[in-house]
């Protein structure tokens, strides 16, 4: 209906202003004029009133007038610097036709207001800009300037570039002959004069010369402001100016902007000009006017002063004086590229130390580290994706969503958990259950958790759960969670309607169901007629509108996605890619974090996420990152919190100024949600990437990147790909307190072998370290992929993960975890076994490593047992001492036992009966080891 409405007003306007034109009646004409505009100002205020409903249901009132006010003033105030530099303009054209004027000052105006749309963040950093009391070491400017100053400076410079090039376009028709009868509205002499003379007299070349010289001063204010540019640009040897770009090249720049002003003066005085449009004369067409020769002439001289100062002299000095001595020349400026990357990745503060890797490993060191071992993630999240999908969504439109690392206080101790949240899919409904009612009224939220221990497994292969099932069972008092309904995910991104006349559905209960009213005040009441027209129009359509379901207690939740939700209401935040949930004294919360980042930091080296191999933690070129905010989202409510973690970063610091009530401090939030801030993967792995360039800070290291770190790789689903951050329980040399950390190893370029790790720390206490081990080089560290060669070169362990990844089940191979423990290094790889016909897999095997000896077992604790023992692994040692009936262990009872053992392995295999083949295979190898035995006897 909303559509239909639409057309019919549109095709009434449109009616109305062409019988008005063809009747030469003014009053129709207008009257179709102003339903048209009537009609795209009410679409645009169904939008901006329904926003405004969205940004007041969230407290965020100011936030939103401050945008409105931000955009309208920019908006505004381009839209008139373009309107006033054209209107002036236009003046120079003589005899200009008004419609030829009002078409020129249109275009400008509406130009320019567009730029100033979309350059209100811009001019609201511009506006609160602030200093950081760091200088430039080139030009000694603070580098505030370079993040809130030039980025506006270059906006305002985009849009007089714009409409200086369009004067000039204009200046160039009005300089022609046809052009002049065609601005003074004179279509058909234009048309029918085919004559083209050289051109008219100054008089009616004054606007193309009024407009060159405004473009070649602007083009002069341009490279004035490529100075400042400079400072940020890449390609050379570093990012950042370097030696030729100091001495030559940033020189040339305001020599460029001085022969740009010279040119800009030649043009006005017509002695000068008319000198240099002989010049012109030799190079353009005869038919070309004169005026067109004077502009070429000088336009011509300038880009030729251009090239040979910007482009030959920088190119001679590079290749003649500095590339044969680069290092020696580009040292200071790879040592202002080394100090300022740093800074701006946040590694100037980093804690670096060497780990020595010990030889030994011992029982002591076990139970001394038990708040490590008892933590150690023996699920793979993938894996654990399959298990919560198969047995904890319980019906069908139930979905988890991303699982999660975390840490909860458990009977006293701190233990590691993966936790999902269970949230409504509405899509994987049956087909004709899919209807409105269903989908906007009944099916509104998702229920409850499902959290598990990382390394504890039931008899079956399963994980052991702390949190299960509809309605929530907690295992624990303090896991209780006693507000599980989810309106507000991350899967989460329809709208609905609650507490409206239609019961919505909470949760399933054996054949029955469990309905329920929200409670909350979450959403936008749909208090009178109106907002249900407004949301109607926005999403519902003509549904909507004529249902009876939703009274003056209903409200309308939209922009559910948690994500979508707060990009929504901070634009200017990026946003991690890994939202979690946590549980706090039974109630549930969305935690985000955010970064403030910029590409024009100085002298700071640009990365881009997407080319950080296997992950994308911030698109787009950034040479300045911080992990500024943690937000946190009420998942019953929507209600969005944001607590400021970086009190001194200067871009968080200016968005404060701005929206002084958007933000909270670190310290106010509450202490049950710090327990649970993590320090982000993401920003890690950015950090990481810098750091394994930047942590070589010796000029002459770094050019020749003698010891350049790289992610190291491991065998992950079968697949070699980069490790991924990864969290773990950790103690530090010297504590004996265990704490939550995201670390991530890295072994150097081109080999496999271990060079360090780095961590960053997440407990509330030391939040925010970022630390770096860094191996002895003369010692032989292990990497996670020469672990997975260890195993596949395992005689026994490689022949029974052949064994079970025949036809009917599949091997799937962890994480390789490599943890931190007392000065040496223990490496984790859990392995899967999923038959064919099972939608899930169960634990078979724990993998350790300590050194070169490797030991496996079904369980963590078996495993830790062969390795302190230095006994075969568990299931590879030799079979029983027993031998047949008569006691004889000789040669040929041994291959009478080995025959019947591998016709029992055969046999086992065909039936599909896998775990009896594994024992006949064990027993097989057994055998053959003793024959081994016996034949070094003999």
């Amino acid at each position: 209906m909303y559509l239909l409405l639409f057309l019919i007003i549109a095709a009434a306007s449109g009616l109305l202003i062409f019988t008005g034109v063809r009747s030469q009646g003014r009053i129709r004409s207008l009257l179709g004029s102003l339903l048209l505009a009537g009609l795209l100002i009410f679409s645009w205020f169904m939008g901006f009133w329904s926003e405004k409903l969205w940004f007041d249901s969230l407290g965020f009132a100011s936030r939103f007038w401050t945008e409105f006010f931000a955009r309208l003033l920019t908006g505004g105030a381009f839209l008139t610097l373009g309107l006033l530099f054209t209107l002036l303009y236009s003046f120079s054209i003589p005899s200009m036709h008004r419609l030829s004027r009002i078409s020129l000052i249109t275009v400008a105006a509406l130009l320019g207001g567009v730029q100033g749309l979309g350059a209100w963040q811009t001019a609201l950093r511009f506006i609160h800009r602030s200093t950081t009391g760091i200088a430039d070491p080139i030009l000694n400017m603070d580098i505030g300037f370079y993040l809130f100053s030039l980025p506006f400076l270059e906006a305002l410079y985009g849009l007089l570039f714009s409409i200086s090039l369009l004067t000039l376009a204009a200046g160039f028709v009005s300089a022609h002959p046809r052009g002049r009868l065609l601005m003074k509205g004179r279509i058909r002499e234009a048309e029918d004069d085919e004559s083209q003379p050289e051109g008219g007299g100054p008089s009616s070349a004054r606007g193309l010369f009024t407009a060159g010289s405004i473009f070649l001063i602007v083009l002069a204010a341009g490279k004035l402001l490529n100075r400042y540019q400079l400072l940020t640009s890449y390609g050379g040897v570093v990012s950042g100016p370097g030696w030729t770009d100091h001495h030559v090249r940033l020189p040339a720049l305001s020599v460029a902007a001085l022969v740009a002003l010279l040119g800009a003066v030649v043009i006005i005085i017509p002695g000068l000009r008319r000198k240099l449009g002989a010049l012109g004369g030799k190079i353009l067409p005869k038919q070309f006017p004169a005026s067109y020769k004077q502009i070429a002439s000088v336009g011509g001289l300038v880009v030729t002063l251009w090239v040979l100062s910007l482009g030959i002299t920088p190119w001679l000095f590079q290749s003649l004086l500095v590339a044969p001595n680069e290092i020696t020349y580009e040292r200071p400026y790879i040592e202002h590229n080394i100090r300022f990357t740093r800074s701006a990745f946040k590694l100037d503060d980093i804690k670096e130390e060497e780990f020595p890797v010990g030889e030994e490993f011992t029982s002591a060191m076990v139970e001394k580290n038990r708040g490590i071992i008892d933590n150690t993630r023996l699920w793979d999240w993938r894996a654990l994706a399959s298990v919560y999908e198969q047995f904890q969504e319980i019906r069908l439109y139930y979905e988890f969503g991303d699982i999660d690392v975390d840490r909860y206080r458990i009977d006293g101790r701190t233990r590691s958990v993966m936790v999902a949240a269970r949230e409504m899919q509405t899509e994987n409904l049956p087909a004709q259950s899919q209807n409105f009612v269903n989908r906007r009224f009944k099916y509104t939220h998702g229920y409850g958790i499902a959290m598990n221990t990382v390394n504890e497994f039931t008899e079956t292969g399963l994980p052991n759960l702390l949190i299960r099932d509809i309605p929530p069972v907690a295992e624990r008092e303090s896991l209780t969670v006693e507000r599980p309904e989810i309106y507000y995910g991350e899967t989460t991104d329809s709208f609905v309607i609650v507490n409206s006349q239609e019961r919505e559905f909470d949760y399933p209960e054996g054949d029955a169901n469990r309905y329920v009213n929200y409670e909350g005040d979450g959403g936008v009441e749909i208090s009178n007629f109106f907002r249900k027209f407004l949301f109607g129009f926005r999403y519902g359509g003509t549904k909507l509108l004529f249902s009876n379901y939703p009274d003056r207690e209903s409200r309308i939740m939209f922009r559910r996605s948690i994500k979508e939700r707060v990009a929504e209401v901070a634009p200017f935040l990026r946003l991690d890619r890994d939202p979690y949930i946590v549980l706090v004294d039974g109630e549930l919360h969305w935690i985000i974090d955010a970064y403030t980042s910029s590409a024009s930091y100085p002298y700071s080296e640009h990365f881009n996420g997407a080319n950080i191999s296997g992950s994308q933690p911030l698109e787009g070129e950034v040479n300045y990152a911080r992990n500024a905010v943690k937000i946190v989202v009420d998942p019953y409510n929507g209600d969005i919190d944001f607590y400021v973690y970086e009190e001194e970063d200067p871009i968080i610091r200016v968005w404060q100024s701005i929206y002084p009530d958007l933000f909270s401090s670190r310290e106010e939030m509450p202490a049950g949600l710090k327990r649970h801030v993590r320090y982000p993967a993401d920003f890690l792995l950015i950090q990481g990437e810098v750091y394994a360039k930047y942590h070589m800070t010796d000029p002459e290291v770094f050019y020749n990147q003698e010891d350049l770190w790289v992610r190291a790789t491991e065998k992950y689903y079968d697949q070699v790909e980069p490790v991924e951050p990864y969290y773990v329980m950790w103690e530090r040399p010297g504590s004996d307190r265990p704490e939550f950390i995201s670390m991530l190893p890295y072994t150097p370029k081109n080999k496999q072998v271990l060079i360090g790790w780095i961590a960053g720390v997440s407990d509330p206490e030391n939040y925010g370290e970022f630390i770096a081990y860094k191996f002895p080089k003369e010692q032989r560290i292990l990497g996670p992929q020469q672990v997975e060669t260890k195993i596949d070169q395992d005689s026994y362990l490689s022949g029974q993960l052949s064994l079970w990844d025949q036809r009917g089940s599949n091997v799937i191979r962890g994480n390789v975890l490599v943890l931190p423990l007392d000065g040496t290094l223990l490496y984790v790889e859990p392995i899967y076994l999923q038959s064919e016909t099972a939608a899930y897999p169960e634990l078979r095997m724990v993998v350790l490593m300590h050194n070169d000896t490797l030991s496996y077992a079904e369980t963590l604790e078996g495993a830790l047992k062969g390795l302190l023992d230095g006994a075969p692994p568990s299931g590879a040692g030799t079979s029983a001492e027993a031998s047949g009936p008569s006691g004889d262990n000789g040669a040929p009872a041994l291959i009478d036992r080995a025959a019947e053992a591998f016709a029992d392995y055969r046999e086992a295999t065909a039936e599909g009966e896998f775990t009896r083949a594994g024992r006949a295979l064990e027993e097989l190898q057994g055998i053959l080891d003793q024959l081994t035995k016996v034949e070094e006897n003999l």
